[in-house]
């Protein structure tokens, strides 16, 4: 765990522009031969200088100086001060969890990663600690919801994968005003585009495997906040836990940093285009994305984003089975779990990225078996429209309907009468 410092030669000014920050973030971590890149260092030990002294580093597992570096510069990313890496987002997440004790009360968002879900309900919860699931768009159902031992509320902005956005100032006063933390999963957004610590949050947390690392070949994961006590707890469990970030996995993060900006501003653009053609195709029921004016939360994006991310989320017609073929069918988007990176994939979440949420929480999520999820890459955005074009054309015609572009609602059409 590191203290960022931006008055250290190391670190670029702050009033360089993020996308300058970004690239030079690292370049300064070799004084002794000035490589442009972070030094990979594989030791498990260092030399102390004395007995008393370690000189900063004494076993990998504790800290490693190129860790050190991934740390400062995500801290940096996020506005935070204190920032802890591990070797997955689920490590990540377990690291906050533990902060909490028995006879505690957690509200944890509803729609939730599977593995979150996973994680408080069958592990924490045997722990003693109470865990409840809610809807935290509704602000009087999370107020009502605190209770006098509640510890904190841990959201999702947006969510996976209904990508449903949460008001965090909104959160933040609630919090506050029951002394609990507010944490909140950065993962969909990544720093280019939301900064929840100041927005009020206490914690941010976030899985480095999806856009920061942005190549699908490494896991990771990061804790970061403002506050001493808290940066202090999380770093001791890190390494109580022995789950922080392997060398050579921060030395990839570090580099995919690089390229974050660039990566995620081209796939925000095609996310678009893709979205807009979905959402007026006559085999698709409904599209769900943030950049999208039909979105319940596109005004909110526009307020608490810079952008509206690169994940769509969508219905055809043919429920299970429909999505299934078109998921099946695609050439282009690779059917695969996990997102964010520089292949489009495609997964239908009820059986991949949340198979392990019960169904009766899956349903009351909103999360059923016909919705598809697609993590837009850097392919060409005609082609990834010619895919899945090629891949709804698999699903029967009597399904088509016609658009009412005036209330957004579908009619039947016969079979046969349109060919798409």
């Amino acid at each position: 765990m590191v203290k960022t410092n931006n008055n250290h030669k190391g670190h670029p000014p702050s009033f360089w522009n993020e996308s300058t920050r970004i690239v030079h973030g690292s370049q300064n971590a070799d004084p002794l031969h000035r490589s442009l890149n972070a030094p990979l260092h594989l030791s498990t030990s260092f030399k102390w200088n004395s007995v008393e002294d370690d000189g900063g580093y004494d076993y990998s597992r504790t800290a490693n100086p190129t860790r050190t570096v991934l740390e400062e510069q995500l801290a940096q990313l996020e506005n935070g001060l204190f920032c802890s890496t591990h070797g997955s987002g689920m490590a990540a997440a377990t690291a906050v969890a533990h902060l909490f004790k028995q006879g505690d009360h957690v509200i944890i968002s509803e729609d939730c990663y599977g593995g979150v879900f996973r994680l408080f309900n069958d592990v924490i919860r045997h722990f003693g600690i109470e865990v409840s699931f809610t809807d935290l768009k509704n602000l009087d159902g999370v107020q009502k919801a605190i209770r006098p031992n509640t510890k904190c509320i841990w959201a999702e902005s947006p969510s996976n994968p209904l990508l449903r956005l949460v008001d965090i100032n909104a959160l933040a006063e609630i919090a506050n005003s029951s002394n609990a933390l507010l944490v909140v999963d950065n993962t969909f957004c990544s720093p280019i585009l939301q900064k929840p610590l100041d927005l009020g949050a206490h914690i941010v947390v976030h899985s480095l495997s999806k856009y920061v690392n942005g190549h699908s070949d490494v896991l990771g994961g990061a804790v970061i906040t403002k506050n001493k006590k808290l940066g202090d707890r999380i770093h001791f469990l890190t390494n109580a836990l022995g789950i922080g970030s392997p060398a050579f996995d921060s030395w990839l993060i570090l580099r995919g940093i690089k390229t974050l900006k660039v990566r995620y501003s081209h796939q925000q653009k095609t996310t678009q285009t893709v979205a807009e053609w979905l959402q007026d195709h006559l085999k698709v029921k409904r599209v769900i994305y943030p950049g999208l004016p039909s979105h319940p939360d596109h005004e909110l994006a526009k307020r608490q984003q810079k952008g509206f991310g690169a994940v769509i989320t969508f219905e055809v017609d043919g429920g299970k089975e429909g999505a299934k073929t078109v998921a099946e069918s695609t050439e282009v988007c690779t059917l695969a779990e996990s997102l964010g990176g520089v292949t489009t994939l495609i997964e239908l979440p009820a059986f991949h990225s949340h198979a392990s949420m019960t169904d009766k929480a899956r349903q009351k999520a909103g999360i059923n078996d016909a919705l598809i999820r697609l993590s837009i890459g850097l392919e060409d955005e005609n082609d990834l429209i010619n895919d899945l074009g090629q891949a709804l054309r698999q699903l029967p015609e009597m399904n088509i309907r016609i658009k009412n572009h005036y209330n957004g609602s579908y009619s039947p059409v016969s079979k046969g009468v349109l060919g798409v």
